[in-house]
């Protein structure tokens, strides 16, 4: 019996569908069909009920699920015994936040491919209550995300934690302020998060509890879309200072010193606990250490970067 039989055999268990096992297998859904009747005419026995959208286990399919789970760990663990990594073969459906494309993404797809030479990623950029809803529903298997995810089949590992800053165009009339109060940021549009984030209802809890009972605020759920917003000198935005630090550095943004302050955004690698998502399992712990990495990268370049100052001043 094949490992590649049983890992079809759980992925059609919680996937429920032939086309949705092929496409995260990376495979064709015939040979999906195949791999599960060569299984069932093996064992003499049918897995599943079959219906016209959908498949569920038969009483002697969910039996056979825990020793097929239990055979696929016991090859990873004899594998490792002789100091061997796992064959892991598939798609992983990834969902990522934009903010993390510019960051640790371009690494973590380096190292994955390093790790998993038969597997491929399908990267999704949108944004936590997307990633996190077809986490929970199987359209994703692994999300980077504002989270954790506050579900019992979910895992989060740490990723990563991002300092917020405000920003404007140069010429924007709080730009030209030494000092900004809060009277100052009620008479111009403030661009945040979309209004059901994270980000958006602690700004807005922020803005009520400074005295701010009524500010412009705005929401997108695009980064991208609010940096340009701001650019344009049409609003101030609040976004992560990584990502705005690009356009500060080449004079298109400055960043604003106003009398609320944000909290950081804190990311994890999410994933459902479950057999056969060991793929999204091992690309967490991957991305966790290419996370610990870049920060630790970023921490040198800027210790880099002072001393060349304190250098330069001499």
């Amino acid at each position: 019996m094949k490992r590649v039989t049983l890992e079809t055999f759980i992925a059609l268990a919680h996937l429920r569908h032939f086309g949705k096992v092929a496409r995260q297998l990376n495979t064709t859904q015939s040979t999906v069909s195949a791999r599960i009747a060569g299984l069932e005419r093996d064992l003499g026995a049918s897995l599943f009920i079959r219906a016209p959208n959908s498949v569920s286990l038969t009483p002697k399919g969910r039996a056979l699920l825990d020793h097929a789970a239990e055979i696929v760990a016991g090859m990873d663990r004899m594998a490792r015994a002789v100091g061997k990594e796992p064959k892991r073969e598939g798609r992983l459906r990834l969902g990522v936040s934009e903010t993390l494309t510019l960051t640790i993404l371009p690494p973590f797809f380096e190292a994955f491919s390093r790790t998993f030479p038969d597997s491929t990623i399908e990267i999704n950029v949108e944004n936590t209550d997307y990633q996190r809803d077809h986490l929970i529903d199987r359209g994703l298997d692994l999300a980077f995300l504002m989270g954790p995810v506050s579900n019992a089949r979910v895992a989060n590992i740490p990723l990563i934690e991002f300092p917020m800053i405000w920003v404007s165009a140069p010429d924007h009339p709080l730009a030209r302020l030494c000092e900004i109060s809060l009277s100052d940021l009620a008479d111009y549009p403030i661009l945040s998060y979309a209004t059901n984030s994270r980000p958006y209802i602690e700004l807005t809890e922020k803005l009520r509890s400074a005295g701010l009972a009524a500010p412009r605020l705005f929401s997108s759920n695009a980064l991208g879309a609010s940096v340009a917003i701001a650019q344009a000198g049409l609003a101030i935005c609040t976004t992560p200072k990584v990502y705005a630090q690009q356009f500060i550095s080449a004079g298109n943004m400055v960043e604003l010193d106003t009398p609320v302050m944000l909290n950081p955004l804190s990311f994890t690698a999410s994933y459902r606990t479950e057999p056969g998502n060991d793929l999204a399992r091992e690309a967490a712990e991957i991305a966790a250490g290419v996370a610990k990495e870049w920060v630790k990268a970023q921490s040198e370049n800027s210790m880099a970067i002072n001393k060349k100052r304190q250098l330069d001043s001499i």
